[in-house]
């Protein structure tokens, strides 16, 4: 084999090589860059799942487009008791000064609805002149009914409730029925303590009965009396004769409004005891400047020795809760 031929075969033999290693070598580049990419996927992929996943589960997670949901705040309940208008600080020092001994008073906040009491509150007295109340009631539920006529009987109940005039409270006793009305009116409106005695003044009754019968048929809870004759009575118990209108009618702030029913009697042999002793009660509810309703007030006590005494004794209760009541 000549040189030119043994060169050839051996450049033949080594181009061969040659093309061998650069076949391999790119196979393999390809293979690494080829596992290079599937692993950085596989890691991005990963990443991104995991970023994800701790996103869902982060309590404090949110959508930039969401707006924060606000958490409820609950407004506490008005403490009644400690908010009393009455303390017992004020009671002790009210029956030292009037000495009151048999007595029972009841307060309703109508703004914060609470319920105040003082003295015994199951305790029952003569209604005296209060009782007109029950009997206006009785006569406005005829009116509203359609049974009754006002015009008949507005004469004789302004005289019963302005004047406090007793012949006018006898006549409408008559035209509604009697004790037998009075019955009625308990029930429907719920006077659970209060019982027939045989005329308007001797009805047996609690605070605590006149001032939801005030509320029903003036007020602002509902009842079976239309709101018309509603109306009227409460137009008219707020004209009640300037010298009748103490007690609950002493409210001691300008350009508020009470309407008052107050009742008082000396108590003489063959009456209900205690006898000889001033029958003082009172019965009121109090709205603002702005019709809105604050307070109603009752109360009933029999055992006065003078019905001056009995008068103040009232009249204080009422300028202590222009103090409290009428300051929020």
């Amino acid at each position: 084999m000549d040189r030119a031929s043994a060169s050839g075969a051996e450049g033949r033999r080594f181009d061969s090589f040659r093309g061998h290693v650069s076949k391999n070598q790119t196979s393999k580049r390809t293979f690494l860059v080829r596992r290079a990419a599937v692993f950085g996927v596989a890691i991005f992929l990963i990443v991104a799942f995991l970023k994800l996943l701790a996103g869902m589960l982060s309590p404090d997670s949110t959508s930039v487009d969401s707006a924060p949901i606000p958490m409820p705040v609950a407004t506490p309940a008005f403490d009644c008791a400690a908010n009393t208008p009455l303390p017992q600080s004020f009671i002790d020092a009210w029956v030292l000064e009037f000495g009151a001994v048999d007595f029972s008073a009841t307060v309703i906040d109508l703004v914060e609805n609470c319920v105040y009491s003082m003295g015994e509150a199951a305790a029952v007295f003569p209604t005296a002149s209060t009782g007109k109340l029950i009997v206006a009631t009785g006569v406005m539920e005829l009116v509203g009914a359609g049974t009754l006529d006002y015009s008949s009987v507005e004469s004789d109940l302004t005289l019963m409730i302005t004047q406090s005039d007793n012949s006018a409270a006898d006549r409408l006793f008559d035209v509604i029925g009697g004790n037998d009305a009075v019955i009625s009116i308990c029930q429907r409106y719920g006077l659970t303590a209060t019982t027939t005695g045989g005329a308007w003044g001797t009805i047996l009754t609690n605070s605590l009965d006149q001032a939801n019968l005030l509320n029903q048929v003036i007020g602002t809870q509902t009842s079976a009396m239309p709101q018309v004759q509603r109306d009227t009575l409460r137009a008219l118990l707020t004209k009640v004769n300037s010298d009748q209108a103490w007690g609950a009618g002493n409210v001691t702030i300008p350009e508020w409004t009470i309407a008052v029913k107050n009742g008082w009697y000396l108590s003489v042999p063959g009456d209900r005891p205690p006898e000889g002793l001033w029958r003082i009660n009172t019965l009121g509810y109090v709205w603002d400047q702005t019709s809105k309703p604050r307070w109603i007030f009752t109360g009933y006590s029999n055992t006065w020795k003078t019905e001056e005494r009995g008068i103040s004794a009232w009249n204080s209760v009422s300028t202590q809760l222009s103090n409290s009541l009428g300051s929020r």
